[in-house]
């Protein structure tokens, strides 16, 4: 019952894209053109979206499998910053957020936003960790 839920919410969240009249994943080589930054707002995943990609990750009781759900969610879907701060708040931990986050960073549609993620981590070294990754050059 569980298998079958996710792959509703995933399908939810790829017909909304597709609603949009976005096609493909996104974030491989430089094929991809972004939106104007206005639109790019507007593609964010909608309410009912979020909740069945919530709904998906709240039904899992390990990490492990919230984070491959995750995943996948925003490699088919377009999500805000907002949305992934959203999204990595199933996490019990910073590790799992901190790779949510980095894997989550390509498929981002606002990127100039991730830095707003701080207050997503428990501890600050984690939010430097993806500062690092991020911007490998900003504190060498």
């Amino acid at each position: 019952m569980k298998r079958l839920f996710f792959l509703f919410a995933v399908v939810i969240v790829a017909a909304g894209a597709m609603a949009q009249g976005l096609q493909g994943p996104r974030g491989h080589g430089d094929s991809h053109r972004r939106p104007p930054m206005e639109q790019r707002y507007q593609d964010c995943a909608s309410p009912e979206q979020m909740q069945a990609v919530m709904d998906a990750l709240s039904g899992q009781s390990f990490d492990d499998k919230r984070l491959e759900i995750a995943k996948l969610c925003v490699t088919i879907g377009y999500f805000c910053t907002a949305d992934m701060a959203q999204m990595a708040t199933v996490f019990s931990f910073d590790d799992k957020r901190l790779e949510f986050f980095k894997y989550a960073y390509t498929y981002c549609i606002d990127k100039e936003n991730y830095p707003m993620l701080r207050d997503s981590f428990t501890f600050k070294s984690n939010f430097d960790d993806l500062l690092d990754y991020i911007y490998p050059n900003l504190r060498k």
